[in-house]
Order: structure tokens, then C-alpha cells, then sequence
């Protein structure tokens, strides 16, 4: 059963409403029959077998073969809006940390110094604005492999575990 068939009131379209937006769980990422990147939630506050119809993942920037791409794992909490209110047409406008899924950096001296990326599998893109230590660094996740462009020393420095390669087919390095 879907959530528009649980809501849905034979006497009344009103029914199948919800204003502003609710918190779900993402239940599917996968194999979304028209190909769009949507997920499919279920809502722990009304059911845990109902789900949603396809969601649609709103993001930063989307446009043809462009844009974020940063589809929700299975069992992440998301935030939820529908079109209008009507819950045939969700929308997944952002995804929550709790108490089980804490976030990749902290803000403990309230200065908001360092942004994060990190993959399910550990790889990290970590800007920090910190003044006199800004940086940039992309890590793989043994933390062997790195690029690191540390704009107070003025330096790019580049580790590997092991070889390091320069590929120029027609060019110089």
C-alpha cells in the first residue's frame, strides 16, 4: 500500500493533504522505473510498511547531465515536502543527522571554519576557511592517498601509498 491509498478518505480529496514537511526514511534508491533519481520513503510516525510513490531528490544545482549528485542511502532519515500538499507528488528537500547518524565534522569552537564531503565508504573532500590555515584536501579513505592545496604555505603536496602518476598524451609536465 502507498501513502496516498493510507490517507486517502473516499469522502473527502482533502484528506490526502500535508502541509509543510514531514520527516521519512528512505526505503529505496534504486531502480526508479523512469530513470529521474528518485527514492522512495516510508513515514516511522504512520507506518512501517507503507511507502511513498517515487520521490524526487531536490539539490543545489540540477540541469541536463549536470549538476549535485547526492542520491540518499537506504535507512537515511530525509526531510519531505509534497507538491501542493498532495502526498502522490513527494519531494526530498534535504537529509537530517540524529541521535544514530551524527554528521563528518563538528563546529565545537561555534566558528564554522571547516565544510565536509564524506562517501559512505570514508573518502573525504574537507575545505577549511580557517584564517592564516586554509585548505583544501581530497582524501581516499585508508588516508594514504591525498591531495592537499594548503593556501597559507602556498603549496599543493600529493600523497600516495604508492606510485604517483602524470599522464600528459600530447603535452608537458
Amino acid at each position: 500500500m502507498n501513502l496516498f491509498d493510507v490517507l486517502t478518505d473516499e469522502r473527502d480529496d482533502l484528506s490526502s493533504r500535508i502541509s509543510g514537511v514531514v520527516v521519512g526514511v528512505v526505503t529505496n534508491n534504486q531502480n526508479d522505473p523512469e530513470g529521474l533519481g528518485r527514492v522512495k520513503v516510508k513515514f516511522p510516525w504512520l507506518s512501517d510498511e507503507d511507502e511513498s510513490n517515487w520521490a524526487r531528490v531536490a539539490a543545489p544545482t540540477a540541469g541536463k547531465e549536470r549538476g549535485f549528485y547526492f542520491l540518499p542511502e537506504v535507512e537515511d532519515e530525509v526531510l519531505v515536502a509534497f507538491e501542493h500538499g498532495d502526498v502522490r507528488f513527494p519531494y526530498i528537500v534535504g537529509s537530517l543527522w540524529n541521535g544514530k547518524d551524527a554528521q563528518p565534522a563538528k563546529n565545537d569552537d561555534g566558528k564554522n571554519n571547516v565544510r565536509v564531503i564524506k562517501s559512505r565508504s570514508g573518502h573525504v573532500v574537507r575545505l577549511t576557511d580557517k584564517d592564516g590555515a586554509e585548505m583544501i584536501e581530497i582524501i581516499d579513505k585508508s588516508e594514504k592517498n591525498s591531495i592537499v592545496f594548503d593556501t597559507s604555505k602556498n603549496t599543493i603536496t600529493i600523497t600516495a601509498d604508492k606510485d604517483i602518476v602524470l599522464s600528459a598524451a600530447q603535452g608537458k609536465i
